[in-house]
């Protein structure tokens, strides 16, 4: 199960990685800024649930 797991978590950031590949290039380093400040608030509240 956590070999399945492992694959589909695979499967999926290979497919946001493909999705944003086309777009990187064209980002402003303010759109750079907000994507960052986006990943990080995610990230901390999505941590802050474990407590």
């Amino acid at each position: 199960m956590l070999n399945h797991l492992r694959v589909e978590f695979s499967q999926c950031t290979g497919q946001v990685k493909h999705l944003v590949a086309g777009r990187v290039g064209y980002l402003e380093p303010q759109e750079y800024c907000i994507g960052a400040v986006f990943i990080i608030a995610i990230g901390f509240v999505l941590l802050n649930g474990r407590r």
